[in-house]
């Protein structure tokens, strides 16, 4: 066994790192790392490990390479050694036979763009290897590899090296590019560049694992990150801000407090470059809301298309008696009962629905059950935001098709957006906020497409018909509808949604779905208020009713076009009286009552949406627009 001290490293710097490039030449072993040249961090992971000699292997702006590392033999109180390589372009292997006379003892060879910690080096220095032999320290923690398909997969035996390669199917580990080699290595990339004129470092790894003369060494916990991509030079970045310049590597000092603090703020570059580009949903109406109501008496809360009706006696006993069953997982019996009864409501199984926290989280569901990161969502729009928002986190790309000007689906216009790339089509029907369902027509073109569309009914329960088309699943089974217990129900704040679809597709979604995601509270709710046919019946009757006088009442107002709504909001064209948006959001608020302002709905002109209320919130709140509105004089258009 073979055990002796290596004091000599190779380092390869000689390619040109395109992936990385930033706009400008700068060589990939010169490109900054947190202030500091990659090749340099290196180099002084290196010397900390006991490297007295280090031999770097440059062809791609060499002289430039040599400028930069000149001063730091000295620095260091180490040798550098460089090594020209005319054949840069070629593999890495060729660099390697460039310094083919460097390798008379054992060496460390490594990549100039892998950082490593410390621990790694050494881990890989004292293994105890066969003589004559070579090793590559490989990471069994497949998970944590940053890019998994750019790496270099092995398969490891025992201790022995079975397979390597990018394109590896059975892999139980990763190369880290870092080796310990000897002379045996080069000749054997010497055998294979006579024959084809180019060779691999794996192609070498190969040849002499085939031999069994070349090992694997664990590198455990050891961090390290192959930084070849802007991407991964971002999270590199991070790891350093976190861990400090040696990765997190002396734990003692670490727990001592010797690294400093943990920024905070660096957390963020660990995450991917599509959630660091994503806002939170904006809560700032729900919180100005709750806090308007503690302070004033008979606010009216009529931004959100909530029920104006609390919880009926039969469903607050229902959660009562749920909450003494709190201290148990929620029951899979009630919650079988409720998807049955949701799916048979729709002539479908129990198996075609599932559950949900609210809506929201189908909506998520839907996105990561069926979209990649670099895939595309087709949302007309303006629409409810979370279709966007949520594909945004998952990495997808939204694709934003605008309705036609009197806000209606322009059908193909959402067609034309289709593309290969296309995973999910998300529409709203009644839409929120036009209040507008989508046309029976329009709907089967697009589900003849054959791609998912997700049918959003928060609101369908207000329409005159309120029939679902959630019929259509057993001839479309494309086609997935997503209801909740928001609007109707009243059940807001308890959070129960659901998904309607074929079962073969539930079980899609079922597969991303986490488990116990609707309470043992929501679901007893969610029950009771289904046994509470004459309540439901009345709030809804009422609510068409209100919605109706709303519609007659706001359309008497001069410059205010109402738009026919077929759920529990109105939406108000008032670009004509002159007056901006959230100026009348902000003088009704005043006036103790809150309706919402679309600016940023992917509206081009003046639009707010009013939620229907009590008849007591819709008159005060029909009183204070009028008000509002007779103080200017609306504009003429030619």
């Amino acid at each position: 066994m073979s055990k002796r001290r290596v004091d000599r490293a190779i380092i390869l710097a000689a390619g040109r790192g395109s992936r990385l490039a930033q706009g400008d030449a700068l060589p990939k072993p010169l490109r900054p790392v947190a202030g500091t040249a990659l090749v340099l961090r290196i180099v002084r992971t290196l010397v900390k490990e006991g490297i007295r000699e280090v031999v770097v292997i440059v062809g791609y702006e060499a002289a430039r390479i040599r400028e930069a590392l000149a001063p730091v033999a000295d620095a260091l109180g180490i040798a550098v050694h460089f090594v020209d390589n005319p054949d840069w372009e070629r593999s890495n292997g060729v660099s390697l036979l460039a310094a083919e006379s460097w390798l008379d003892r054992e060496c460390l060879l490594t990549m100039s763009d892998h950082l490593v910690a410390p621990e790694l080096v050494r881990r890989l220095v004292r293994a105890e290897l066969p003589h004559g032999a070579c090793a590559l320290g490989v990471d069994f923690d497949i998970e944590r590899c940053f890019d998994l398909d750019d790496a270099t997969k092995v398969r490891v035996q025992g201790h022995s090296i079975q397979a390597i390669s990018k394109e590896l199917d059975d892999y139980n580990a990763i190369d880290t590019g870092i080796f310990r080699i000897n002379g045996a290595l080069t000749r054997e990339l010497r055998a294979v560049y006579e024959q084809r004129g180019d060779a691999s470092l794996s192609d070498g790894v190969r040849s002499l694992a085939a031999r069994g003369r070349f090992v694997a060494v664990d590198v455990g916990d050891a961090r390290w990150i192959d930084v070849d991509t802007p991407a991964a030079h971002a999270r590199a970045e991070a790891m350093l801000r976190v861990f400090g310049d040696d990765l997190d590597d002396d734990l003692e000092s670490l727990s001592s407090g010797a690294q400093g603090p943990i920024d905070p703020e660096a957390l963020e570059l660990f995450t991917p470059s599509w959630v660091r580009g994503a806002g939170p949903y904006r809560e700032d109406h729900f919180q100005l809301a709750d806090r308007e109501a503690r302070h004033r008496d008979g606010f009216a809360r009529l931004m959100s298309n909530e029920s104006p009706f609390a919880p009926s006696p039969r469903v607050v006993e229902a959660v009562m008696g749920a909450l003494t069953r709190g201290h148990r997982y929620p029951d899979a019996a009630m919650a079988r009962e409720l998807r049955r009864r949701l799916a048979s409501a729709c002539g479908l199984g129990e198996e075609s629905c599932v559950l949900g926290a609210g809506s929201s989280e189908i909506i998520d569901l839907l996105v990561r059950t069926f979209v990649a990161p670099g895939e595309e969502v087709v949302v007309a729009v303006p629409t409810f935001s979370m279709y966007e928002a949520r594909t945004r986190v998952a990495g997808g790309v939204p694709v934003i098709v605008p309705m036609r000007d009197d806000l209606t689906l322009d059908v193909p216009a959402v067609l034309e957006a289709v593309t290969e790339r296309t995973k999910l089509i998300f529409l709203c029907s009644p839409n929120n906020p036009t209040g507008r369902r989508v046309p029976a027509a329009a709907l089967h073109r697009l589900l003849r497409l054959g791609i998912p569309v997700a049918v959003d009914e928060a609101y369908v329960e207000f329409g005159d018909d309120g029939d679902s088309v959630a019929t259509l699943i057993h001839a479309h089974p494309n086609l997935l509808v997503l209801r909740t217990f928001s609007k109707a129900y009243g059940l807001a704040g308890m959070r129960v949604g659901y998904c309607l679809a074929a079962a073969a597709v539930a079980r899609l979604v079922s597969r991303v779905k986490l488990p116990w995601n609707v309470s043992t509270v929501a679901l007893a709710a969610a029950i009771a208020v289904l046994d509470d046919h004459d309540e439901f019946r009345r709030q809804r009757d009422m609510i068409r009713t209100e919605r109706a006088w709303l519609q007659r009442e706001l359309g008497q107002l001069d410059g205010v076009e109402v738009f026919e709504s077929a759920g529990n909001f109105i939406l108000l064209d008032i670009h004509e009286t002159g007056l901006a948006a959230d100026s009348v959001v902000q003088t009704l608020l005043h006036e103790g009552l809150f309706i919402r302002s679309l600016a940023s709905h992917h509206l081009r002109r003046g639009y707010v949406r009013v939620s229907i209320g009590t008849h007591d919130e819709n008159r005060r709140c029909v009183d204070a627009l009028r008000r509002v509105f007779t103080r200017v004089r609306p504009r003429v258009t030619q």
